[in-house]
């Protein structure tokens, strides 16, 4: 379907689930393949204008009609690099869309380097709930392989920080299946300073390759990156264990928290939810189709200023594709699918789940569900293959990405994540 399709939503439930993609970071990491430009002030008035008019947009097409503002996340890009100025504007900006839910999550994604007390007040007096710190990793061999620019200590004082300003919903990012030289004890250092700190949640990511970033091009030429599977399985396991035994729960192949922590902006996505995506390059579905806007400030920007659609697709998921989605998400997660899901019953299904059951790749619930096991999990990309062998006609790749790192080996199936 072309970007200039029909733009009227189809109604949602009452709960809008947000994204804001803020495309702005100081650097460019090596492995990173979101829309992302350098920060100026003058990109950013511009960036924030043209926020303005996709929000006025969608307002005018209904979106926002008796719906309360139930979650709302800032990622990019690094939304703390955006001037205090900025961030009030936008703060603004998306507190206009709707009246908030009772409970508000609203979640900013920051840098290390960003972190400052001052910084972290002035979100809390705005209404940000929750912070996610892009730490990935507090050794520094680690975090000069990754092309990050903060110090392990950095990321350590930012996380006291955060918690000194009064944010118990706090989530730090950590990413594993990296060829570094001492890899094994520089891990289990990483994992134990995580979870020696006041966090609440833990979001764990695989490297994966992706094509276009410094990385691929590394690969290309024959440099090594990412470790043999087994050494992937065995890492990915250590970090299970270590947040068991921190009392977090593991509810999502790659998210962890403790009871009552979960991120629900995210769980929004893994349960299906319709949620808007605004800003260059974000993805959005709202129950029926899934669109994503233009890759590029300026074609987005440019595109609302002229009143034309700011989408550089739409598509509309017949029943296969939603089927294979909602085996996917609901498989992301430690609740699953229900037994009754209608692809488990296509063709041959049942055997195949049978031999994953007795595989200890899924397992049963207890109330009538299947979810993956620990196991499971490290090859949930097989698992869908296998299931999706009995839909008639399955697309060639489903679910599409709609942004955010794979976390699994193999990588076609994406989700977006923070």
């Amino acid at each position: 379907m072309s970007a200039g399709a029909d733009a009227a939503p189809t109604r949602h439930d009452g709960r809008l689930h947000v994204y804001v993609h803020v495309p702005f970071c100081a650097r460019r990491c090596p492995y990173c393949h979101f829309y992302n430009i350098g920060h100026d002030d003058g990109r950013e008035s511009f960036f924030l204008d043209a926020l303005e008019r996709e929000i006025d947009r969608w307002r005018r097409a209904g979106m926002f009609e008796g719906a309360r503002l139930a979650t709302l996340y800032f990622g990019g890009g690094t939304p703390s690099v955006l001037t205090p100025a900025g961030f009030g504007r936008i703060a603004e900006l998306c507190r206009t869309i709707a009246p908030a839910a009772e409970a508000l999550e609203w979640t900013v994604e920051a840098n290390p380097d960003d972190a400052s007390i001052e910084r972290f007040a002035a979100w809390r007096e705005r209404g940000v709930t929750r912070v996610s710190i892009g730490v990935q990793s507090f050794d520094p061999a680690r975090l000069d392989f990754l092309g990050r620019i903060h110090s392990g200590e950095r990321a350590v004082e930012a996380t006291l920080l955060a918690a000194e300003a009064g944010f118990d919903d706090l989530s730090i990012d950590l990413m594993f299946n990296l060829e570094v030289e001492g890899r094994k004890p520089a891990w289990a250092a990483d994992l134990e300073t995580a979870f020696s700190l006041p966090v609440s949640h833990l979001s764990l990511y695989g490297l994966t390759i992706e094509p276009g970033t410094a990385f691929a091009a590394r690969a290309d030429s024959g440099a090594r990156l990412t470790v043999p599977d087994a050494a992937y399985a065995a890492e990915f396991r250590m970090a299970c264990r270590a947040a068991r035994a921190a009392g977090f729960e593991h509810y999502e192949v790659s998210s962890f928290a403790l009871p009552g922590h979960r991120s629900r902006h995210n769980s929004a996505y893994w349960t299906g939810a319709p949620y808007l995506g605004l800003g260059p390059s974000a993805h959005s579905y709202d129950g029926r189709r899934r669109w994503a806007n233009a890759s590029s400030l300026t074609a987005w920007a440019e595109a609302l200023s002229t009143g034309a659609d700011p989408r550089a697709f739409v598509e509309t998921l017949g029943p296969t594709e939603r089927g294979l989605e909602t085996l996917y998400l609901g498989l992301r997660t430690a609740e699953g699918v229900g037994g009754d899901h209608p692809l488990l019953a296509a063709g041959d299904a049942r055997a195949v789940v049978d031999a994953l059951l007795t595989d200890s790749l899924l397992r049963e619930t207890g109330d009538g569900r299947l979810a993956c096991s620990e196991r499971g999990f490290l090859v949930l990309d097989s698992i869908l293959d296998r299931l999706a062998t009995f839909v008639d006609d399955p697309p060639p790749t489903a679910p599409a990405p709609v942004g955010g790192f794979d976390n699994l080996q193999g990588g076609r199936y994406r989700f977006m994540d923070s």
